[in-house]
């Protein structure tokens, strides 16, 4: 009798292992976060560059793309000359692994292409070319961060409509919020049904950063019927754009000041959402990664 209890457990324990181990290879694919604004210059690529090295200095495997087509300038931002960029892609002459480049704390990074017209006005051909080769990398990461370009060109409708979630960064300013409430009427009227996050960037203390995103949230709620959730604020420090200068990553050189923890609270924020949402989508049948993100561009390609 045991024995037979015994058999019973250990039976019982090989079906539970295997049931997670299927679970596992069903859902571990990258999350598609693009990150976005109504206008340029309000620190969207600052955002996408830090947020991905707090992701991963937290244990997440992170693939950043400048997905700001024809005006790319991460590589930039880091300091290094790409051999290759995304262009080559588009062109059939490499494939995305000779194009990745490695970043700080593990980071892989897609570099774009700057000044380049065919990148700025890439057609949907070439869109699914580029899509085609990102989906071979959905379980190799954790996240894949897009720094899409600003504005509502149809290129970055279609990155923004195909993620998983979208993060708007605005400034204070009036122009930059009315202009991220554009963003936000274009996605609702193209029905996006993904998460939408705001950052309020360059502000002045943390009454302004709150006040700001009450508003927009507020607005986005009662006329679009939009629900955008908070991730926080980012504080105008001018050490932000002496990292900028020096070529590095704020939170690498500055990791005790107030805007890195700005910067790792919104990491924080971002996982905590991903993780309840991790488990409503499961319950729903839903599934992230790269993978279902190129089925959505294709979708909204037509």
């Amino acid at each position: 009798m045991k024995d037979q209890a015994e058999r019973l457990r250990e039976m019982a324990n090989q079906i539970r292992q295997q049931i997670e181990q299927e679970f596992v290879r069903q859902v571990h694919r990258a999350r598609v976060v693009a990150i976005s604004s109504g206008k340029g210059g309000v620190g969207k690529s600052t955002l996408a560059l830090n947020l991905a090295l707090v992701l991963c200095k937290q244990g997440k495997k992170v693939l950043l793309l400048d997905a700001d087509m024809g005006m790319a300038n991460l590589d930039i931002m880091l300091g290094v000359v790409p051999k290759y960029n995304l262009f080559h892609v588009i062109q059939g002459r490499k494939n995305l692994h000779d194009v990745i480049i490695s970043g700080p704390q593990g980071m892989s990074i897609i570099p774009g292409g700057s000044g380049i017209l065919e990148l700025a006005n890439l057609p949907a051909s070439d869109m699914k070319r580029l899509l085609v080769e990102l989906i071979k990398l959905d379980s190799d990461y954790d996240y894949m961060i897009l720094d899409t370009g600003a504005g509502i060109s149809k290129n970055v409708t279609s990155f923004l409509l195909a993620a998983d979630d979208v993060i708007i960064v605005t400034i204070p300013e009036p122009t930059s919020i009315t202009d991220a409430y554009g963003v936000l009427k274009s996605m609702n009227r193209a029905s996006y049904n993904g998460k939408v996050y705001l950052v309020v960037n360059r502000v002045s203390d943390e009454s302004e950063g709150i006040w700001v995103a009450e508003k927009l949230t507020i607005v986005a709620q009662k006329y679009l019927d939009i629900e955008v959730l908070s991730l926080g604020y980012i504080l105008n420090d001018p050490s932000v754009s002496e990292g900028i200068r020096r070529q590095q990553p704020f939170v690498e050189i500055y990791p005790r000041s107030r805007v890195t923890h700005n910067f790792k609270r919104i990491a924080e924020k971002l996982l905590e959402a991903h993780r309840e949402k991790r488990l409503d989508d499961l319950q729903e049948a839903k599934q992230p990664g790269i993978r279902n993100f190129f089925k959505r561009v294709l979708s909204s390609s037509k």
